[in-house]
Order: structure tokens, then C-alpha cells, then sequence
């Protein structure tokens, strides 16, 4: 018998300020992630911000932005 594991997925984003993105999960765990990780981000306007899209509940797209980032990237777990 195997069992499956869920992988958390992505149910809110939002920006708090130039400095920090909250990103909460569907399994109740919230993180604080510092935008001076992630520069491409952190240079966005704050409406370019806002214009993303979260794939499959796992990943974060941002119109500007070429790259597509997971939520391991996100919050450090490689």
C-alpha cells in the first residue's frame, strides 16, 4: 500500500510594501518572504505586483517576469 502526500498549495498572496510578500497555504502555514531574495520581484511597480498568477496551486507567475517560481523556491526548501 503507498500513500500519497499532498503537497500544499498556494491560497493567498500578498505584497507588504517594496520589502515582504506573504504567501498563505492551504494547510494553514503562512511564510514572510523577504523580496531582497528574489530581486526580479522586488523591482516590480506595485501593480506589476499584483498581475500574477498562481499554476496548479504549486507556482507563482508574474506577467513582467519570465521565470516561473515554486513554492520550495519561495520559502528555501530545495
Amino acid at each position: 500500500m503507498s500513500t500519497l502526500i499532498k503537497s500544499p498549495s498556494i491560497i493567498h498572496v500578498q505584497f507588504k510594501g517594496n520589502t515582504l510578500m506573504e504567501i498563505e497555504l492551504d494547510n494553514g502555514r503562512t511564510f514572510f518572504i523577504q523580496l531582497d531574495e528574489f530581486p526580479e520581484i522586488k523591482k516590480l511597480s506595485r501593480n506589476e505586483k499584483e498581475d500574477f498568477e498562481v499554476i496548479d496551486g504549486n507556482y507563482l507567475s508574474f506577467l513582467n517576469i519570465d521565470k516561473i517560481y515554486s513554492i520550495k523556491e519561495l520559502i528555501g526548501v530545495y
